[in-house]
């Protein structure tokens, strides 16, 4: 029996159709800042409301039905005992998710305990927001290639085997670009399931098999660090290539076939294949097949992949000397920024007085509110703190 169905995920989709404005000083909030903006939140309130009513009315308890029909269910005017009794109600659904999610991941846990080790590594990490990049049939076997890059797994491509495939079931057939938000695997009596709930579309898939393989590969730390800076479409294929490590193994990866490379030095060459790169298309060879790539259409650096893990915010970790600490915490330059924190964060104790100056020096703003919570917490449960700096980030500690 699952855990995870499409109905289950519907309704809490449902129930959080019309989320509402949860408090007065939230209100109070939003006004004044919409009112600073010039913007009429009541309006525009009001037409989010209109354009979901229809759903609302279908679904909601019968209770909330008269605050939709006269449009007040998330104005301020709505009466406390109501707000706060659908809050109450949004709560509770979205608590009843979580526990479908909770007990979907444990099955999940369980399951991989009696499958490879490349596999438990695989669902270490979160699939979730993942998207389906290559799908290939041969018999009775399934290759399903995961691209992670907008989701939350360290390992950019996952290319999962299913094998011995005994039942597929589907609303939609699998497709390229199906976007990964839900999933879970179960152990059963002749081998193992695995249901996948999709966004785009809004579907449910599911497959049984005798047996689950997978292998990963990782984005080289250059990709990362190029991609976060916005300079991988400036940077030349070559120029890429030349500066990854060739004692790395590395991979190119296409839509249509996986090699390895036999050398990133010039000249480039394939393991099985041949790859050309010329001023306007990528030519890929395998087999006696070839496949071109349009250059204006896909960056062949996207392609590259390699099986080692590199950090590329390491660096970040490093700690700064006692002495550059304060400067570097309250200057302009983020990267130094980010190595100042992470170096009091990690030695609360002996930074001590260091973190109280900076705390007291530190402009809160709307841009680094978030950070100077989390920091302020963190230095408030290590005891670290004086009464000034407490009293000034009062709000912002638990």
């Amino acid at each position: 029996m699952w855990n995870l169905t499409k109905q289950a995920k519907e309704k809490f989709s449902t129930c959080n159709t019309l989320p509402i404005h949860e408090s007065e000083e939230e209100w109070e909030f939003s006004l004044r800042d919409a009112k600073e903006e010039g913007e009429d939140l009541i309006s525009r309130l009001k037409e989010e409301l209109e354009e979901v009513k229809g759903v609302l009315l279908q679904t909601l308890p019968d209770r909330f039905l008269p605050y939709v029909k006269n449009g007040t269910l998330n104005q301020p005017t709505l009466p406390k005992s109501v707000r706060d009794d659908y809050l109450q109600w949004m709560h509770e659904a979205d608590k009843e998710f979580e526990h479908i999610l909770d007990a979907a991941h444990e099955q999940t846990a369980n399951a991989v305990t009696f499958l490879s080790k490349e596999v438990q590594d695989v669902f270490e990490e979160s699939l979730h927001d993942s998207t389906i990049e290559r799908i290939e049939r041969e018999g009775d076997t399934l290759h399903l290639y995961i691209n992670t890059d907008g989701g939350f797994s360290s390992k950019a491509l996952i290319q999962f085997t299913f094998e011995n495939v005994m039942a597929e079931e589907f609303e939609v057939p699998l497709e390229v670009g199906h976007w990964i938000v839900y999933y879970e695997l179960q152990k059963t009596n002749d081998g193992f399931a695995f249901r996948v709930l999709f966004e785009c579309p809004d579907s449910e898939w599911t497959i049984s098999m005798r047996n689950l393989e997978a292998c990963y590969y990782y984005r080289p730390a250059l990709y990362t660090l190029l991609h976060h800076e916005e300079k991988l479409e400036e940077t030349p294929f070559e120029e890429y290539i030349a500066q990854l490590n060739p004692d790395d193994h590395h991979w190119l990866h296409t839509p249509h076939v996986t090699c390895a490379f036999q050398s990133i030095a010039e000249p480039i060459t394939l393991e099985n294949g041949k790859l050309e790169v010329t001023q306007n298309e990528m030519i890929v060879t395998v087999e006696n097949k070839s496949f071109t790539y349009d250059l204006e259409e896909v960056n062949p650096i996207q392609f590259i992949y390699t099986d080692v893990y590199e950090d590329p915010y390491a660096h970040l970790d490093e700690p700064l000397p006692m002495d550059e600490i304060e400067e570097a915490a309250l200057c302009d330059n983020l990267e130094l920024q980010v190595r100042a924190w992470n170096t009091m964060y990690a030695n609360p104790l002996e930074l001590a007085e260091i973190i109280n100056r900076v705390l007291t020096k530190m402009t809160i703003t709307e841009e680094n509110e978030m950070m100077a919570s989390v920091y302020a917490n963190h230095f408030y449960n290590e005891g670290i703190l004086t009464k000034d700096v407490i009293e000034k980030y009062r709000s912002l500690i638990d």
